[in-house]
This record gives C-alpha cells, sequence and structure tokens, in this order.
C-alpha cells in the first residue's frame, strides 16, 4: 500500500489501484457542511462508475485538496476542501481548478482542464494551490497566488481581492534548465532541474527559499543550496532539501524545532543559525525521503528507520520528548530540537519503512510489508482510527469523543475489508 497525510486527512491506496480517505476534505465533505462522524473511518473514493478500470500513475495529498494522475498521464482529478466560508469573502478557492470555480460540496475527483499535447509528469500542492509538472518540463500552476506561489500573475481576484486564478496557466521560468521534479509547502512551489539547481516562488518571509524578497513571483534559483537537489518538501514556513548524496538541509523557521539543528530560540537569538542548515542524522545514515509537515519534520533514513523533529504537541513526530542537550528539563510535548528514530510497535519493529508522509500536524509511514502507521493530530479524523483508538482494534465504524484524541506514539490502520 501507499499512503500520503494531507493537511487534515490521509490517503492510502491499496494494491489493487484503489484510494480510501479518512478526516476532513480527503472526501465528500466541504466546510459548509456539518462534521460527519464517519470521516474518522477510511472510505473508498470513486473516481468514476468504471472505477475498477480506473489506473493512476500516481496521487498527492494537499492541506486541503487532492491531486491524482492518471496512467497514461493525460487526465489530472482534483477533490477536498475548496470552500472556506469562515473567511466571510473567499468563496471557493481554486485549488480544484475550473470545474469547482462555483461549487464546492465535498464532490467527488473531478478532472482539471489540460492541453490535449500535455503529458503530466508529476504533481504537488500546498494549502490553497495546485501544481503540475509536464513531461516537457513545464510548471502548471492554479488556485490561490496571494503570496506569488502561483509564479506567474493570477487572472482574477476574489471577492475579498486575493488574487485567485482556476486556470491552468504555465508559471514563469526562464532559464535554459529543464524542470525534472516540483515540490510544495503552505504558500511555495519549488522546481528542481536536471542540473539539481533548487528554484521557489512564493512566500519568503521566513527565507524558507533562502534570502530574496519576502515573496518571490516566479520561480527563483535558491542559491544557498548546492546543485544536486533530489527532493524538496515545505512546510507552513520552513523548507527541507534531500541531495542526491543523501544529506539533508534545511531553511526557514526553526522555533518549533522543525530545522533540526539542535537549537533552541534562545540559543537562535544569541547566536542566529545560517539561511540553510544541515540536519544530522546518524553515522553512516543517508536519507533517502523527506515530508515537512505544518511545523514539524520526518526523514527517512538509509536504515530503514524514520525519524522525527519539530512541533510535537499532539505527537506528530512519534517519540516522546526526553531531555536534550542543551536543555535542563523537557515536558511531554515539546518541541523535537533533532532528530529522533520512530519506534513501531514491537511487532512490526523489524520491517523496514518505505515512505513518510506528514500533514499539518499529523505523519503516517509505510513498511515494506505494506502496512500503515499513523500518528498525531486526530480531531477530524484524519488517522482514520474508527470508533476505537486502539492499536489493537481494526475498527472503522463512526467516530467519537475517544477517536479524536491524538496518538503519541505509531498505531497501525486497517482499510474495511
Amino acid at each position: 500500500m501507499k499512503a500520503k497525510a494531507g493537511g487534515e486527512h490521509t490517503l492510502v491506496e491499496t494494491k489493487d489501484g484503489n484510494i480510501y480517505s479518512a478526516g476532513a476534505c480527503g472526501l465528500g465533505w466541504c466546510r459548509e457542511l456539518p462534521f460527519a462522524k464517519d470521516l474518522f473511518g477510511f472510505r473508498p473514493v470513486p473516481f468514476s462508475r468504471q472505477q475498477s478500470t480506473l489506473k493512476l500513475k500516481s496521487f498527492h495529498a494537499s492541506y486541503y485538496h487532492n491531486l491524482a494522475v492518471s496512467q497514461d498521464g493525460k487526465t489530472v482529478y482534483a477533490w477536498g476542501c475548496g470552500t472556506f466560508p469562515e473567511g466571510g469573502l473567499d468563496g471557493v478557492i481554486p485549488a480544484l481548478g475550473p470545474a469547482a470555480k462555483n461549487s464546492d460540496r465535498g464532490e467527488p475527483p473531478r478532472p482539471v482542464p489540460l492541453a490535449e499535447d500535455e503529458v503530466v509528469k508529476d504533481i504537488t500542492g500546498g494549502a490553497y494551490h495546485s501544481a503540475i509538472l509536464t513531461e516537457s518540463g513545464k510548471v502548471l500552476t492554479f488556485g490561490a497566488g496571494q503570496l506569488g506561489q502561483l509564479g506567474r500573475p493570477a487572472g482574477m481576484v476574489d471577492a475579498s481581492g486575493l488574487p485567485v486564478d482556476s486556470d491552468v496557466k504555465q508559471a514563469i521560468f526562464d532559464k535554459p534548465d529543464k524542470i525534472d521534479k516540483i515540490g510544495a509547502g503552505f504558500y511555495n512551489t519549488f522546481a528542481i532541474c536536471q542540473s539539481g539547481k533548487l528554484f521557489c516562488t512564493g512566500e519568503n518571509q521566513n527565507e524558507q527559499c533562502g534570502v530574496g524578497v519576502k515573496n518571490l513571483q516566479q520561480l527563483t534559483r535558491v542559491d544557498e543550496i548546492q546543485d544536486q537537489v533530489d527532493q524538496v518538501e515545505g512546510g507552513y514556513c520552513h523548507t527541507l532539501v534531500k541531495m542526491l548524496d543523501g544529506k539533508v538541509w534545511s531553511m526557514g523557521c526553526g522555533e518549533e524545532g522543525q530545522r533540526g539543528d539542535g537549537k533552541t530560540d534562545d540559543e537562535n537569538e544569541q547566536n542566529p543559525r545560517a539561511v540553510a542548515t544541515r540536519v544530522p542524522l546518524p553515522k553512516g545514515v543517508t536519507a533517502q525521503q523527506v515530508a515537512a509537515g505544518a511545523n514539524h519534520s520526518l526523514v527517512l533514513g538509509s536504515n530503514g528507520v524514520a525519524y522525527g523533529f519539530g512541533a510535537n504537541d499532539v505527537g506528530q513526530c512519534g517519540v516522546k520528548s526526553t531531555v536534550q542537550e542543551n536543555l535542563e528539563e523537557v515536558d511531554e510535548g515539546d518541541p523535537i530540537l533533532a532528530p529522533l528514530p520512530i519506534s513501531l510497535p514491537a511487532a512490526n519493529n523489524t520491517d523496514p519503512v518505505t515512505s513518510v508522509s506528514a500533514g499539518y500536524a499529523h505523519s503516517v509511514l509505510t513498511t515494506k510489508q505494506g502496512h500503515v502507521f499513523v500518528f498525531g493530530q486526530n480531531d477530524n479524523g484524519q488517522l482514520g482510527l474508527g470508533a476505537a483508538s486502539s492499536s489493537t482494534s481494526a475498527n472503522n465504524d463512526v467516530g467519537g469523543e475517544k477517536d479524536a484524541e491524538p496518538q503519541l506514539f505509531p498505531v497501525q490502520v486497517y482499510l474495511p475489508s
């Protein structure tokens, strides 16, 4: 199985290619509807009447919405939460594409219009925007663009005056290098070129894209990061960069420990960290993957162990807060300032982790044997534990008060049979 954490939900893909969703914004719910307790269990995502014949190339769980690509790369699907009525005037935020411009009631996945000659290579999304990478190297964006995350001028403004664009258009990139991979943060879009150079557009108020203007309006080179970038992920205001050699660098906010450099706030004020800092891993361990939550981070090590650091107030790092270097005392739920290994339940501790994913404040691990483990925030049912928040239960009934409790350590989840 494959599993990915969205902001308030989790998506799981089974071996037969079906997608299941748990939590808010994953399926069949929007913010104009009452909260449904059945969101606490995993439910199948209906892509079409021919669900059994639809094969997906990839899928992505963003903060409030989701994207998927058909096997042939010619169709992108979008679904999730696009309506934010508590904003008063925002209406439908167009991260779901043109089909949701005037309506968002938690509908099933809908196709996003693309040019007939475009073939999709990769997809990603931030809080309120989406990005598509084509085989030809184009980065196509749509959604909210108030901080420059679209990497291009927006075509309109919403009722509150924020720039938005539901139409799929190409981000500005004026370099001869071809874009090979993409990534996203809350308000950022990232691009990795074939040369290994890293580019970023969007919010930069915390230097999560390096030294420069506060909000980047087009894909701009991140000079602080050397060539040979392999993967990039952004959180609310921090960025994780994995290099081809397995080293990990971090930029942006670090007050919750999400930079992984071991510094407390006081130490950083006295001796400010560099714009980009190295994330330390155990000797002999290199990174295979990184994942950025809102204020926490995950790294998958070459030893099959996942490491967590950053905010841990609801257990999203999956480790117990302990006395760390430079701290005299640590309370339960205090930030984890440097990477700590995440232990699976005893019955699974020999099953290597093969994938990590971070939501707003929860995390998801997938193992070599295809088991899925979750931990962290659960007030919107994003852990998919059903009616029982017990590591010994496979129940997926309707939720209750107990289900909203966070899980401080990894718990295995099960899909409906």
